[in-house]
């Protein structure tokens, strides 16, 4: 009964944007503090046990994104291509994360391929959901939310696509880091600064990198300034 009921609170049965951005934002929070805490309770291992954690939370995730893309699209053929990219995901990452499954010379080649198929992922999802959060037969309140949940979706894009490039270069934000939740909760953390422009603690982030945070802090100046001028030019139905 249980499972039942977690199954349909995770049901996108519609374009339920607050559920999707308050996904993101427990996947995001988990992200960024769950290490820490596992540091503070002195656990043996953290980011090994962090790491396997996640994926259930990663889980949960993927499912919402393959949820959506199916209602933002309604092409069988992409749906099931997109369907097959989700699982690849999953099960690559699985097999990385999973501390009980010895894959250390290949964990770094992984969640490479992991990241790659997951940004390809986020950035077809976000071409979709800036479509429709643009159109003109949406509620305010829709609307809204739902550029919350793409705004969350193009940190957490940039984010895996941050990834890559550390696991390449693992010192690439200029200090060396563990591949696995180490670079990705680092990367995430970057992502966000760079998209809200907070700016980052890092002083000496390779030439790529820096040019990278750079076009993210563009755009997410000109999402906002595009958001605000679609809430004035646009009715809405309410």
């Amino acid at each position: 009964m249980a499972t039942k009921k977690f199954v349909q609170a995770l049901s996108l049965k519609s374009k339920n944007y607050r559920k999707v951005a308050v996904i993101e934002i427990v996947l995001i929070f988990l992200v960024l503090i769950l290490g820490d805490i596992m540091i503070k309770l002195d656990v043996e291992n953290p980011h090994t046990l962090v790491s396997a954690i996640l994926l259930i939370p990663e889980a949960v995730y993927l499912i919402i994104l393959y949820q959506l893309a199916q209602l933002l699209n309604p092409d069988k053929k992409v749906q099931q291509i997109i369907k097959i990219a989700i699982i690849i995901v999953f099960l690559i990452s699985f097999v990385a994360l999973n501390p009980f499954v010895d894959v250390t010379q290949w964990k770094t080649n992984l969640l490479i391929l992991t990241h790659v198929f997951l940004c390809g992922i986020e950035c077809y999802i976000i071409a979709l959901g800036l479509k429709d959060i643009y159109a003109e037969n949406l509620h305010i309140a829709e609307r809204l939310w739902g550029s919350v949940a793409v705004y969350l979706l193009i940190a957490l894009g940039w984010a895996s696509f941050y990834e890559v490039f550390l696991l390449l270069d693992h010192s690439a934000l200029g200090f060396a880091l563990e591949p696995g939740y180490q670079t990705y909760s680092e990367s995430l953390y970057f992502s966000l600064c760079s998209l809200s422009g907070t700016g980052s603690a890092y002083p000496n982030p390779t030439h790529i990198i820096r040019n990278l945070a750079l076009i993210e802090s563009v755009w997410g100046v000109l999402f906002l300034v595009m958001l605000i001028g679609r809430l004035f030019s646009l009715p809405a139905k309410d």
